[in-house]
């Protein structure tokens, strides 16, 4: 007994301190304090564009507050407030998105308010600065790889590989220069995981997800609702104002069961067009063909006869969110692109997988990797680069074990789809043979063709444009193990019978 005791002191003794608003208040208002009137400065904070109580009438006058508006909305009533006052004419400089709620920099001389004790700052410039700032002064309450793992592992049981995928998301995706066939996504992230059979894991996964969405900030939540309002009790004034989170780094979680079997109108193009991270449990059967699916980074399937997932409401996991976030916008500062050029190790990994699955479930996976398949090859490959930016954000650095987490997560997303077709076979035969007519449709009756076919795909899926030079091509079907001459003459076969093509002179194409 004794021991578990001095075990849990050690934990308490290496939590990380809480990044709390009444922390934020407090150095806000000793900065202040510090200042001399008189002084040049500048301050940062949300414009609340709101007049203060009995304000001269000889310029306009706002109040700034260093508390984000769901923060502020947030404090009781009898919680400490502090606000600056903002005193603005013809010659203050605005640049940036500047309206109700937005995250500023104010430059001026410091001054005292005419009325009450407040400070004032006669602004000579106002900029509307990126709502991600906010956190990045609050590096020092970043948490660290391990600290994100454990917090998670306290909190929510689940599969090992969709608890990890689960993180990822949260970090969202850095852009990349791919080419012009490539979806122009934003840096949003559709984590999935459909029902099978019983709904009971599923529903309880959705419980966690909505405790972990219901906690964020509002202004990291999707939703309807555009604007805020908020009561000062001490000032006796409210105010409105809107959302300063213009990123995609905006979460959303269904709040309704009926949400969970179809996405609502207004969250659908956010979700489909990346702009916003989708943690989104999906109560129906899974489907390969399925939209959603098909566009998701880690489309898993929750096998009713795996653990169910569950989560224990923590008052760390809520009272460490705000130092989450801090550590999520940090990353995204560090990556907010990557180039196709540091993706080789990603390409070698993606390859064996691809060998993999051939060899493990041979047609299954012909099946599944067709263009209407869940799993079709050129659009895995480009979200396995999105899946690799996200877990680069979280480890901070390029790594090959970035590179083979994402073979491991879809060997096991491959295992899950391989399931769902079996069972489709008696229930749904229709959804197989569409599948397998796909499949058959391109793949060439001689094993030969259909080996050269294979190199192909996995040259052009991976390459930037889709497409490849016929040197490319005779390279890797020698280096399979074909003759030069058999090499050349099956090229032209494959061409013969539109297989491939030429798009331009040098460059071949897939015909798919």
């Amino acid at each position: 007994m004794m021991e578990k005791e001095i075990l849990e002191l050690l934990r308490l003794e290496r939590m990380r301190e809480p990044l709390s608003p009444s922390r934020r208040v407090r150095e806000f208002q000793m900065r202040l304090q510090r200042i001399k009137n008189g002084e040049e400065t500048e301050v940062a904070g949300f414009l609340l564009a709101r007049k203060p109580p009995n304000a001269p009438r000889d310029a306009a006058y706002y109040l700034l507050s260093p508390l984000s508006p769901s923060e502020l909305a947030g404090l009781e009533k009898d919680e400490f407030r502090t606000y600056l006052i903002v005193r603005a004419t013809e010659n203050t400089r605005v640049s940036g998105e500047v309206r109700p709620g937005s995250y500023v920099l104010v430059r001026g001389v410091m001054d005292a308010y005419p009325l009450g004790n407040m400070r004032m700052m006669h602004a000579e410039s106002i900029a509307g600065r990126d709502y991600s700032e906010y956190w990045l002064d609050y590096k020092d309450f970043a948490l660290s790889r391990r600290e994100v793992i454990d917090l998670f592992e306290r909190t929510v049981y689940l599969r090992d590989d969709m608890r990890r995928a689960l993180i990822y998301s949260l970090y969202g995706v850095p852009y990349m220069p791919w080419g012009s066939n490539a979806p122009r996504w934003g840096e949003g992230f559709d984590y999935t995981v459909y029902k099978h059979g019983e709904d009971l894991g599923l529903l309880a996964l959705w419980k966690a997800l909505k405790y972990l969405y219901s906690n964020l900030p509002w202004e990291t939540r999707l939703g309807k609702e555009t604007a805020l309002e908020i009561d000062d009790p001490l000032l006796g004034i409210d105010f409105r104002v809107g959302n300063p989170n213009k990123t995609d780094m905006m979460y959303y979680t269904p709040l309704s069961k009926k949400s969970l079997v179809k996405l609502p109108k207004w969250a659908e193009r956010f979700v489909i067009n990346k702009n916003a991270i989708g943690l989104l449990p999906h109560n129906v059967e899974p489907n390969p063909m399925d939209i959603l699916a098909k566009i998701s980074e880690t489309p898993f399937v929750l096998a009713p006869w795996e653990e169910k997932p569950y989560f224990e409401e923590s008052r760390e996991f809520k009272q460490l969110l705000p130092n989450l976030l801090v550590t999520v916008f940090m990353q995204r500062e560090r990556f907010r692109s990557m180039s196709p050029l540091k993706l080789e190790e990603l390409k070698k990994e993606h390859l064996k997988w691809r060998q993999w699955g051939r060899r493990e479930y041979g047609e299954t996976f012909g099946k599944l990797t067709t263009s209407e398949g869940v799993l079709h090859l050129g659009m895995r490959y480009y979200l396995d680069t999105r899946l690799f930016g996200a877990i680069t954000r979280f480890r901070g650095k390029i790594t090959k074990k970035a590179a083979k987490e994402v073979r491991e997560i879809n060997e096991s997303i491959l295992n899950d789809w391989n399931v769902v077709i079996n069972d489709l076979k008696r229930t749904h035969p229709e959804i197989v043979m569409r599948l397998t007519r796909e499949y058959e449709r391109y793949v060439p009756g001689d094993v030969r063709a259909q080996k050269a076919v294979e190199i192909f795909h996995d040259l052009a899926s991976t390459s930037l444009t889709g497409e490849i030079t016929r040197e490319e091509f005779l390279a890797g079907l020698t280096e399979y193990g074909f003759s030069a001459s058999d090499a050349s003459e099956l090229i032209e076969k494959l061409i013969a019978t539109g297989y491939i093509y030429k798009p331009f002179p040098g460059k071949l194409r897939l015909v798919r």
